[in-house]
């Protein structure tokens, strides 16, 4: 079952957010991802009516962290 994303990027950003809201906020700010990929991120995982929904707050601060901690290095000019 493919999830529809129901957040743009014109808009603002919501307090909380499911796993394909998440990695759409993430792949926009920060770097593409899917939404699996937040299972393995150290998130605080709220189930109200047996949904999973994340804090964006918490998702941006880990994702913003990930980028900054990656390897980074220069191409060759070519």
């Amino acid at each position: 079952m493919l999830q529809k994303c129901s957040w743009r990027p014109e808009q603002p950003l919501p307090q909380y957010a499911d796993k394909p809201t998440a990695a759409a906020i993430i792949t926009h700010h920060f770097f593409p991802i899917s939404p699996r990929t937040l299972e393995r991120w150290p998130l605080t995982v709220r189930r109200p009516n047996k949904a999973t929904v994340y804090e964006v707050a918490e998702v941006m601060a880990v994702a913003e962290a990930k980028l900054n901690s990656a390897y980074a290095y220069k191409q060759a000019e070519g």
